[in-house]
């Protein structure tokens, strides 16, 4: 209750700080949500349809192309957070709470943002959901304009038959409800990750501070 207590306290002091956090989680959802997403997309869309709209390699090299973009800005998000984590207790290791609830403390304030991020996405997908889907589709055909010689269509029967667009609309190839299912999936995923990281943070600051005070010991 202690810490929950520093905590809360701490946000009503520092509200600009702690408004630049959520929206630095917010922000950080939103771009691994998003390229999260289009992997599972794209599987959807290959499995969607009467026919595969892309061949094994195409799919390698589309997945290959989005896990690029979604592990460097998993890597850019973890230096972002260790900055911002160090700053926040570079700053406030003045204050009269100890070094060790002060870790906590920061770390909490960090968790607390990243769940009114997390709302303030669902918000904004659920109410602006054309808007979100124009940009995946904007990220989708990025990924597809990495492909060359990748043609508009696939017929059903190779050389004829129904024909397909592969840079069709994704609302137009995917329901609404697959897409906010799809949406959730990669939300928990991107979750689940900034905690890690923020636990990895923790973990880290403790052990940096405990072996400062062993040495300062000897």
């Amino acid at each position: 209750m202690e810490l929950i207590s520093t905590t809360l306290s701490t946000i009503k002091r520092h509200r600009i700080q702690f408004s630049i956090s959520w929206v630095i989680c917010l922000v950080t959802l939103f771009i691994l949500t998003s390229l999260g997403m289009l992997k599972l997309v794209l599987n959807q869309l290959n499995s969607s349809t009467q026919i595969p709209l892309f061949t094994t390699k195409e799919i390698q090299q589309l997945q290959q192309y989005y896990s690029e973009r979604l592990t460097a800005s998993a890597i850019g998000l973890f230096i972002l957070l260790l900055i911002f984590f160090g700053i926040r207790i570079h700053r406030q290791r003045k204050s009269a709470v100890s070094m060790r609830q002060l870790i906590y403390s920061t770390g909490l304030e960090f968790f607390l943002g990243l769940m009114v991020a997390s709302i303030c996405l669902i918000l904004l997908y659920t109410l602006f959901e054309p808007a979100f889907e124009s940009i995946l589709q904007s990220f989708y055909h990025q990924g597809l304009n990495q492909l060359k010689e990748l043609p508009n269509f696939r017929l059903s029967n190779g050389s004829s038959g129904i024909a397909y667009s592969i840079r069709s609309s994704l609302s137009f190839e995917l329901s609404s409800t697959t897409m906010l299912d799809l949406f959730f999936s990669s939300l928990f995923k991107s979750i689940i990750f900034i905690c890690f990281c923020l636990c990895l943070l923790i973990g880290c600051s403790r052990l940096i501070y405990f072996g400062s005070i062993k040495k300062n010991v000897r």
